[in-house]
């Protein structure tokens, strides 16, 4: 039979035939999942199997003991509970990575590490691999830390890690300021290697962290001891670190921090309650924690976050720290823009006073009701440093008594301001103030509202913002109520400022001769 012959409707179903066979041939060689051997785990299951869907383990022993080649996948059966710690042995490649998840329907796997366990998931020396859909918790006592996902690098690089989707709860442990208790929480990196041993590549996305402490996230990067001081590209830090769109709530220290790391981005996490643990930093018990911050870092940029409820710590007088946002000692070029930070207890944002060479932007926020705008500290103390290279502009501050202090004091001056710049910004106090707000030495074009005015070439007056009584959640809903209007008199008032972004926080054009706040009018 020739081709004329064959009736055109199955012609035309033999094409659709051909087209679909060769999307889906294309689609599977795409698919991480598909590209080699699957090994299936059932805790529930009475025996163990050979680790086929048909008869799956039935603990982590075989599994544990087992490397994985590249392209295979390790699943976990929904609804499902496993107790101890999933150890995975084997890297994948760029082209076949391995996948750790689940099959079947209905919840999450839960993998209980139970407290007995350094963490429910241990990732070590594992490169190019994807971890998704599991719920993990680790509930022990608190001498010592415990993790939800740990990863760590002994023998050098790793990289493309990629953790998502993943429910994280009840991770119980040490909660110390100092030694090992900051690297107790829900997903914590580590390089425990000499000077090669750092991450590449890895995205922490899209997971829900709950009741964990001390850490939320809590990314080192690197073993790498010398950090170029200026905000320099710094190839031995931990490179390619991306932690987007992650929901952290109940805290007892951190949410989100970059240690060690070149060119971090955190962005689109929402942060609920933090410093749970928080005790007065001068006692011995000191623990000071903030919301999203980075430390021993360059070029780190947090944009597009939402950060509220962090706790000053036991009581109004028992604790420290507890803004929504920290610019740190040891790091440089750190940029802090576009975020919402509310009914933060220790304030909008922590600036640590440095005697090394360091830059930062904190540019285009929003902050609604936090306890202060800004606490300055001197993070390095006896040494007390300066806030040179600070940049403070066009942001938005609404807030019953806008204020800066050290931790518990009111100041009335920054002393140690050198050149910071506090520039453009709305501060609004929405109960009459008596005292002028401290903002060192080059503040200008802000404008102040129910409180004296403090710098030079301020604005006086009410800006007019949309809703000025809106409260809750929502970054861009709180942002439509504090936009303001042509006829506010922050429009067109603030100062040009050199290297300023192209966009606010809407993400509309900035004039050239921008208004005051962290809304343009177009």
């Amino acid at each position: 039979m020739t081709l004329s012959q064959i009736p055109p409707q199955a012609r035309a179903l033999g094409l659709l035939l051909i087209v679909c066979l060769a999307a889906c041939s294309d689609s599977s060689s795409n698919d991480p999942a598909s590209q080699g051997i699957s090994y299936y785990i059932d805790c529930g299951a009475a025996t163990a199997g050979d680790g086929t869907i048909d008869a799956p383990w039935n603990d982590f022993e075989t599994a544990n003991a087992t490397t994985l080649e590249p392209g295979t996948s390790l699943l976990l059966r929904r609804g499902s509970r496993c107790t101890g710690m999933l150890k995975p042995i084997g890297s994948g490649t760029a082209e076949q990575r391995i996948v750790i998840g689940a099959y079947g329907e209905g919840a999450l796997p839960l993998i209980d590490a139970n407290g007995t366990n350094t963490a429910a998931l241990h990732l070590e020396d594992t490169s190019h691999i994807v971890v998704r859909d599991l719920e993990l918790t680790n509930p022990g006592n608190l001498e010592e830390p415990h993790r939800g996902v740990y990863l760590t690098a002994l023998e050098g690089p790793v990289t493309d890690v990629e953790i998502r989707d993943l429910y994280i709860h009840d991770v119980t442990g040490l909660v110390k300021f100092s030694g090992t208790g900051k690297s107790g929480g829900a997903i914590i990196s580590k390089p425990l290697g000499g000077s090669e041993a750092k991450f590449d590549s890895v995205l922490i996305e899209n997971n829900r962290i709950e009741d964990v402490g001390r850490s939320g996230i809590f990314f080192v990067g690197s073993s790498a001891k010398t950090r170029p001081l200026e905000a320099e590209p710094w190839p031995d830090g931990g490179t390619g670190i991306v932690i987007r769109g992650n929901t952290l709530k109940r805290l007892q220290g951190d949410a989100i921090v970059a240690h060690s790391t070149s060119g971090a981005l955190i962005e689109d996490n929402v942060v609920s309650v933090g410093n749970l643990a928080g005790r007065d930093y001068r006692t011995e018990e000191r623990n000071c924690s903030a919301g999203i911050w980075a430390w021993n870092a360059n070029n780190t940029l947090i944009q597009r976050n939402e950060v509220s409820g962090y706790r000053f710590g036991q009581s109004p007088t028992d604790g420290c720290d507890g803004t929504g946002f920290d610019i740190d000692n040891r790091q440089a070029g750190t940029t802090i823009q576009y975020n919402y930070s509310h009914n933060n207890e220790g304030g909008f944002i922590l600036l640590c006073s440095d005697d090394e060479p360091h830059d930062a932007e904190v540019r285009y926020n929003l902050s609604v009701d936090d306890g202060k705008v800004l606490n300055v500290s001197p993070c390095k103390f006896p040494t007390i440093g300066t806030f040179d290279d600070i940049r403070v502009y066009n942001n938005t501050f609404v807030m019953v008594n806008p204020h800066t202090a050290l931790e518990l004091s009111k100041l009335s001056r920054i002393s140690n301001a050198g050149d910071l710049l506090f520039a453009n910004n709305i501060v609004y106090a929405t109960a009459p103030q008596t005292d002028a707000m401290a903002c060192g030495d080059r503040c200008t074009n802000n404008l102040f509202y129910n409180l004296p005015p403090s710098g030079t070439g301020h604005v006086v007056g009410d800006p007019l913002f949309e809703d000025v009584m809106w409260r809750g959640a929502g970054r861009l809903e709180a942002g439509a109520a504090f936009r303001i209007n042509t006829g506010s008199p922050a429009f067109a008032a603030g100062l040009g400022v050199v290297g300023a972004p192209a966009t606010d926080f809407f993400g509309d054009e900035v004039p050239l001769t921008p208004s005051v706040g962290m809304h343009q009018v177009q």
